[in-house]
């Protein structure tokens, strides 16, 4: 798939202000290959202006003997001669900058009114060309950060059809110890997004408010990287001094640079942002040489006449080179087999991007037991060969353990029987005298498949069948599918490819019963009714009303078993959709992230509980607190659900975040499930999070409901937590390993410095999320 990229660039001021005309610039550089220019709303003219202004409202205040009042402030619009951009068709590829001098997180209401009326006017100013996306410098002063936020979140709703991005560098660079020239490292190499974040936050995750990030001098963690990824990038600013001259004197990235390009434009294939050059029009070595060395060639160079004078456009090779770097990411993949197969099916979908940030975009989880799916639904699922290889695989090995009971030595076709394709030991048989005797009896192997589909788990039984040579005539096949609409094309498969040797019900396996004996004792049960967390599309419920149809000695499931696990969850795109639809209820809803971007904050992902087959009772409610380890700050905004599927004898599938993605590897089928919170958790480094996840039923539905808590540890000396336990501090929590407020020198009459530490943990308290879904209001799926 072609990544569709746009590269833009940032010409000097002097060059805008030699070029004259923005027009004229505009077209130019977008004729040499660039699409989009960035140009600044206002030149320094109208600072000039501004500023002295703004003297004068002072000065007369102090000669009034008045205190300043912002509200009188009355700061003017840009003229004619202090605007960069004029009306034009080229406004359609241009990008305005804000004004990077104005101070909106003063702390001096009078300087914080004055730079947002400037900042206003400059706005208003863009509106009306045009020009709807515009880049905003970051805050100077942290420590006034709600000041700058406040400011900004009423400009985004005074222009509520305007984009803002604000620039911010990828990650703070490291600095340099002036005594020994070593770099020092970064001690919080996410302290730049977690300013983002902040901004974010009290800005309540304004659809308008985007981030450009500038690229970094040295390399940096994957997980800053990968933390950026989820977060709505408009501009990827690259400057020419990040480039170095290859072996022929043309500019190139350093390996690290050319890696977050490549994960940009393939994790981002579907809303992508723009490489903005800036910087190539600039006198540095690396220009110079080129300049000087292609003298011959002047393709690579651009100029535009201005008065009979060339003005100098800046080198056309760092445009070229980010054109070889777009066309060569799909040899570089960055992406898993489960994000590239999501990604290219939605890309051919050719959905607007607007459409892709909305509520439409989400996806609640397939309910096949109360809703037919369509055929592209089946065709998509039916591409993952790795999924359907592991149930080949399983059924193999089954067939093989069956094959090696004496009641069914009959269906091999010895000597040809592949006995060596496995080796399978985990069927536990009890065989009873002479009723488990060939010679005695004759016996079908008879096997079942629920939800079969369009018949892709009968084509691989068969090829098992047929890789093991077994009598086909002494094998009886039986295959529900709820579906009427498929069975028209699971009837004409049956007749044109399977000879009719299956036996095809249409009904509901829940309340089928069998009318004939072939229809019962049935020794392999072969379903695909796996969900993204395992249980949710009912497997359990399924399965277990057709166990009273299996052979009590000898019956195998196929799945074996799954378990559903949850690690929380960072995902700003999922929280921002959710938060637009105005309905509360939407937070209590589980979801499958198709093109959003998410990301885990726990280091491993926790257990929560198993169901096996044959069930050994009905009860279908489980429920699970555990305890997660998160080692890097973030934002929880849900949590993540993945199961753990073993079909048999140790084959697994499983869609659980390994690193290297899905087992096995190139599995697709199964993206997580999502579990939103009303009001996202915020954890600093090194946090405990408590999850409880319930699983619960009534006669017509079932649904899950979630929690979460966070903790710290403090450690406190000895006297403390003594005298804090016996104040009944909430905080010291009477734990294995922890102090009790029982546990005194009192009680067991041994003296204090001999048997106590120096020193105690104290878990505390730091966040908690209220139950979501609630006894299944707002979210179940039908029985």
């Amino acid at each position: 798939m072609e990544p569709q990229m746009r590269i833009g660039i940032k010409p000097l001021p002097l060059t805008s202000a030699l070029v004259k005309s923005d027009r004229l610039l505009v077209q130019t550089l977008t004729k040499n290959g660039y699409s989009c220019v960035l140009l600044a709303i206002t030149n320094p003219r109208y600072r000039e202006n501004c500023k002295s202004y703004f003297q004068s409202f002072k000065d007369s205040i102090k000669e009034g003997g008045f205190g300043a009042v912002p509200g009188e402030l009355n700061v003017p619009f840009p003229r004619s001669n202090e605007v960069n951009i004029f009306t034009g068709p080229h406004t359609g590829t241009t990008i305005g900058m804000l004004s990077p001098w104005i101070e909106l997180g003063a702390n001096d209401p009078l300087i914080n009114e004055f730079s947002l009326q400037v900042l206003s006017n400059e706005i208003a100013y863009a509106q009306f060309l045009g020009v709807r996306k515009l880049l905003l410098a970051p805050p100077k002063d942290l420590n006034h950060l709600a000041v700058f936020t406040n400011s900004l979140n009423s400009i985004l709703h005074k222009f509520s059809d305007m984009e803002i991005s604000i620039s911010l560098p990828i990650c703070e660079d490291p600095q340099t110890n002036p005594t020994t020239g070593e770099l020092i490292p970064i001690i919080d190499p996410l302290s730049t997004w977690d300013m983002w974040n902040t901004i974010r936050i009290h800005c309540n995750y304004h659809r308008n408010l985007t981030v450009s990030l500038a690229s970094p001098k040295q390399n940096i963690p994957e997980n800053v990287v990968n933390r950026w990824l989820l977060e709505p990038i408009r501009f990827y600013l690259i400057s020419s001094s990040r480039f170095i001259p290859n072996s022929k004197g043309y500019p190139v990235l350093n390996k690290y640079n050319q890696l977050i390009i490549w994960k940009i434009i393939q994790k981002k294939i579907l809303d992508p942002p723009v490489l903005l050059l800036h910087g190539v029009d600039k006198e540095s070595d690396l220009i110079a040489n080129l300049r000087n060395s292609t003298l011959d060639d002047k393709s690579s160079q651009a100029y535009i006449n201005v008065d009979g004078s060339k003005v100098y456009l800046g080198d056309l090779s760092f445009l070229e080179y980010l054109k070889f770097l777009i066309k060569s990411s799909s040899s570089h993949n960055q992406l898993l087999p489960i994000e590239e197969f999501t990604l290219s099916n939605l890309a051919m979908a050719n959905l607007d991007p607007s459409e892709l940030r909305s509520i439409k975009s989400l996806q609640t989880p397939l309910q096949p037991l109360s809703e037919n799916l369509n055929n592209a639904t089946y065709k998509v699922f039916e591409q993952d060969q790795a999924k359907y290889e592991c149930y080949e695989r399983a059924m193999i090995s089954s067939l093989m353990d069956l094959m090696n009971l004496p009641r069914f030595q009959h269906v091999r076709n010895l000597p040809n029987f592949g006995a060596t394709a496995f080796n399978t030991s985990s069927l536990t048989v009890t065989e009873k005298g002479p009723e488990s005797d060939v010679q005695q009896s004759f016996e079908y192997l008879k096997i079942l498949v629920i939800g079969p589909g369009r018949g892709p788990l009968i084509e691989r039984l068969f090829a098992a069948i047929k890789f093991l040579n077994l009598d086909l005539d002494k094998v009886h096949i039986t295959a529900i599918e709820k579906s009427p609409t498929v069975m028209v094309y699971l009837s004409q498969r049956n007749q044109d490819f399977w000879n009719g040797k299956v036996d095809i019900i249409n009904a509901d396996v829940r309340s089928w019963a069998p009318h004939v004996p072939s229809q019962s004792g049935f020794h392999l049960i072969i379903s695909e009714l796996l969900g993204s967390f395992g249980c949710n599309e009912l497997s359990p419920e399924c399965l277990y009303s057709v166990e009273q149809y299996c052979d009590p000695d000898n019956s195998i499931f196929i799945p074996k078993e799954y378990t559903s696990f949850v690690a929380p969850a960072i995902s700003p795109s999922i929280y921002t959709k959710l938060l637009e639809c105005n309905d509360l209820s939407k937070f209590h809803t589980c979801y499958v992230p198709l093109c959003d971007e998410y990301d885990t904050l726990s280091s491993k992902y926790s257990k929560l509980w198993t169901f096996q087959h044959p069930l050994k009772n009905g009860n279908m409610k489980r429920q699970a607190h555990t305890t997660l380890h998160c080692h890097r700050k973030g934002t929880i905004h849900g949590l993540l659900g993945f199961f753990q599927a073993e079909l048999y004898n140790g084959i697994i599938i499983s869609n659980c975040p390994t690193g290297s993605g899905p087992s096995p590897h190139n599995l697709v089928s199964w993206l997580p499930i999502f579990m939103p919170l009303e009001q996202p958790m915020q954890l600093t480094d090194d946090q405990e999070l408590a999850v409880f996840v319930k699983r619960d039923t009534a006669p017509d539905r079932v649904w899950y409901e979630w929690s979460l808590e966070s903790y710290i540890y403090l450690a406190l000396p000895s006297e403390t937590t003594l005298s804090r336990s016996s104040n009944n501090s909430s905080s010291a929590i009477d734990q294995p390993g922890r102090l009790s407020m029982f546990s005194s020198t009192e009680q067991n009459g041994t003296s204090r410095s001999s048997m106590q530490p120096e020193e105690y943990q104290v878990r505390v308290r730091t966040g908690t999320t209220r139950i979501h879904n609630t006894n299944g209001m707002f979210h179940s799926m039908k029985l």
